[in-house]
C-alpha cells in the first residue's frame, strides 16, 4: 500500500523525507505508518539512505540503485519540480561558470530553508555548508542571485572563459538588469563592483 502511494507522488531515485511518507500516509497513525515503511524496505521497494530520508530504487543489471547525498541536498536546499529556493555557491558555483577549474571537497549551498548564517552537515561521507539566503530565492530570480554571488565568491579578475559562460548564461536565462540591481542591494558592495568591473552588465538587455 505505501509504495502504491509512493509512486503517484515522488519518482524511482528520489529523495524522499519522512514528513513526505507521513503525509502521503496521512490516515494512519505514525506508528503505522513506520510498519509499512518497515515492510516496504524487507521487501526492497523502499530504501533507507540517511536518518529521515528514503528512496525508491529500480533493480539494474548491478543490483539496486541508489541516490547520492547531493540528491538528498539539492532537493531538500535548492529545489524541487520547479520549486527554487536555493543555488549552488563557492567553488561548485565557480567551477560551473569556469571560474576555476578545481573540484570542490566542500559543496557550498545558498538557500531560503537554511536558518543559520552558516553551518557545516556531513552526509553520508560528503561535506556541505549551508547558508541561509540573503533575500528570498524564487524561481524568477534564482538566475540573478546566482550571478550576484558568484561576483561575491570571486577573488581577482574573471577569465574571458568564464566571462563567455556568464554572458551565455545572462543570454539563455533571459537576465534582466532591474532583477539584478535589485538583488545587488542584498549583497556586499564588492559583489557589485566585481560585476561591473568584469563588464557583463554590457551584455545585458
Amino acid at each position: 500500500m505505501l509504495t502504491e502511494r509512493l509512486k503517484e507522488k515522488f519518482a524511482y531515485n528520489e529523495p524522499i523525507f519522512t514528513k513526505e511518507i507521513l503525509s502521503v500516509m496521512s490516515d494512519y497513525s505514525r506508528a503505522y505508518v513506520f510498519r509499512f515503511i518497515d515492510r516496504a524496505m524487507q521487501s526492497g521497494e523502499l530504501a533507507r539512505f540517511d536518518d529521515g530520508v528514503y528512496y525508491m530504487p529500480q533493480r539494474t543489471v548491478l543490483g539496486l540503485s541508489t541516490i547520492t547525498a547531493e540528491d538528498v541536498i539539492v532537493k531538500k536546499y535548492i529545489g524541487n519540480r520547479g520549486d527554487v529556493y536555493g543555488i549552488y555557491s563557492g567553488l561548485k558555483l565557480q567551477n560551473i561558470f569556469s571560474v576555476t577549474t578545481q573540484m570542490p571537497n566542500v559543496i557550498e549551498v545558498v538557500s531560503n530553508n537554511e536558518t543559520m548564517r552558516a553551518r557545516t552537515i556531513t552526509l553520508d561521507g560528503m561535506k556541505f555548508i549551508l547558508r541561509a539566503s540573503r533575500c528570498k530565492i524564487k524561481a524568477d530570480n534564482a538566475s540573478e542571485y546566482m550571478i550576484m554571488q558568484l561576483f561575491n565568491d570571486i577573488q581577482g579578475e574573471m577569465n574571458d572563459r568564464a566571462k563567455q559562460r556568464v554572458t551565455s548564461y545572462i543570454n539563455q536565462k533571459g537576465v534582466k538588469i532591474e532583477r539584478l540591481l535589485e538583488i545587488a542591494k542584498s549583497f556586499p558592495a564588492k559583489a557589485t563592483k566585481n560585476m561591473i568591473m568584469s563588464g557583463v552588465l554590457y551584455e545585458i538587455a
